[in-house]
């Protein structure tokens, strides 16, 4: 995959081996697990952006929550004017840029990405474009639609990407 070449974290690739039957819960199950050094919480990109996250871990599979989910939730920045919301899922298949405030300045066409805020997906990672937007007369957001760059139902391949612990200081005396 020469997307991988492109990382500058370590990643692991992984093959698409089931989907969550379930109409309430928008998941994946990839072939790589804990053995691979897959955990929870760790991020899931394709070469068109942010896939989802990785929510639970076997010895050999793990499940990814796809960004379509309803419990999903991504810190996001529309590229050009850099107004910062949080990316939802919906049972659509598209997502919600909520908490938009009204004043900032977002257009049909405008790109969403991940804002690197939410501790979890790299900043600048794509996410989709704006759909739409409705900004009412009152209330302080607006309702921005998003439109994923991932076809949700063709994902094959993804990358785990694996995040560095956090670093723990010593007590210096």
């Amino acid at each position: 995959m020469a997307f991988k070449t492109t990382l500058l974290s370590r990643s692991i690739t992984a093959e698409v081996v089931g989907k969550d039957p379930s109409s309430w819960y928008q998941a994946i199950i990839i072939n790589k697990g804990s053995e691979d050094g897959v955990q929870r919480g760790m991020p899931v990109v394709v070469p068109e952006g942010i896939a989802g996250q990785v929510t639970d871990t076997s010895s050999r599979y793990s499940k990814v929550m796809l960004i379509i989910d309803r419990n999903s939730a991504v810190d996001a920045l529309v590229q050009r004017t850099r107004a910062r919301g949080l990316i939802k899922g919906e049972s659509s298949g598209r997502c919600v840029f909520n908490y938009v405030l009204r004043k900032n300045e977002v257009t049909v066409g405008d790109k969403i990405v991940a804002s690197g805020l939410d501790g979890v997906f790299p900043k600048g990672f794509h996410i989709g474009d704006v759909t739409g937007v409705v900004r009412r007369v009152a209330g302080i957001f607006q309702e921005v639609t998003v439109t994923p760059y991932i076809d949700f139902e063709k994902l094959e391949e993804v990358l785990v990407i694996q995040t560095s612990p956090k670093p723990e200081f010593a007590n210096q005396q």
